[in-house]
């Protein structure tokens, strides 16, 4: 109708970001209850779990989600048999290799390498210490890359694959500080075996609990020169290609959330492009920014 203003965001966005609040209010509840038990119990095990059954009710249903195993049928294999805090397979073409644990709590699965459409690791608290360990895990997939394969009988990883990482908050206390977590996630983005990876996302900042962090590549073809301070960045470093990179968020904000978790499904199905992959969940209404130290 002529004269009507626009509506800056669509119906049901409200009732989509409150299904964030419902798992950081579940995050909150768990950690409440730890803090009253003598032997402490890692918040990042409570956070596994509430992801996963946030990423069950959000995906298709052509999408499993599970903790467990990926498993290749390569006699070169040489590593262990990792558990994966969370693996997104087809569930449409994949079988369940063997299940582990207590029927009464959550199943551990074993997924065929070939089927498996993202790994995601899952840490409480976005700090210098959780992105290393995050990092160190995720650079093990590697090893599901070089290795021979043939069409008819594949042992690697296939696309569309994605790797990807989650924390419920940030808790970095300096912007130094801060560096050194992006830092830590830069050797997935470069190496002569390169994975494929999202960003990661973080779902609280520490300085306005609404705001939603999603650190993502930056990528020039010549010298950045931009202040890592003043935008809170990463270290420069050089992609493979010769490109150079850095990582961070220029803004934290409440849109990041519906940003990131329709790339995630976008890189799941193969169709991420340099686009926005949907305007489901953009809150235009509320645009505002932050930083963490500024």
């Amino acid at each position: 109708m002529s004269g009507t203003p626009m509506r800056m965001k669509h119906v049901g966005v409200d009732s989509f970001f409150a299904e964030k609040a419902k798992l950081l209010d579940s995050y909150n509840r768990a950690k409440d209850q730890n803090a009253e038990e003598p032997v402490q119990v890692d918040h990042g095990v409570v956070a596994e779990s509430l992801v996963r059954r946030w990423l069950r009710a959000f995906l298709p249903k052509r999408f499993g989600v599970t903790k467990g195993y990926i498993i290749t049928p390569s006699l070169g294999y040489e590593g262990a048999l990792e558990e994966w805090d969370v693996i997104i397979y087809d569930a449409l073409e994949s079988p369940i290799l063997y299940t582990k644990g207590d029927p009464e709590s959550e199943l551990k699965q074993a997924i065929p390498v070939e089927h498996v459409r993202g790994v995601i690791e899952v840490k409480a608290t976005l700090t210098p210490e959780n992105a290393k360990k995050s990092t160190s895990k995720l650079l093990k997939l590697r090893q599901f890359i070089d290795q021979t394969s043939t069409a008819e009988y594949p042992a690697t990883l296939q696309l569309p694959f994605i790797s990807t990482t989650i924390f419920m908050e940030s808790k970095v206390r300096t912007i130094n500080e801060y560096r050194q977590a992006l830092d830590a996630f830069i050797p997935l983005y470069i190496g002569d075996f390169t994975l494929p990876y999202l960003g990661a996302l973080i779902l609280r900042s520490q300085v306005n609990p609404i705001h939603v962090g999603y650190i993502t590549a930056m990528r020039s073809d010549v010298p950045m020169g931009m202040n890592e301070d003043v935008f809170e960045l990463s270290s420069e470093y050089i992609f493979p290609d010769g490109s150079y990179g850095k990582l961070g968020c220029l803004t934290w904000g409440v849109n990041h959330y519906p940003s990131y978790i329709f790339d995630l499904l976008a890189c799941l199905r193969g169709k991420k492009t340099m686009k926005a992959s949907s305007f489901y969940g953009l809150d235009l209404e509320n645009t505002q920014g932050s930083r963490l130290f500024h």
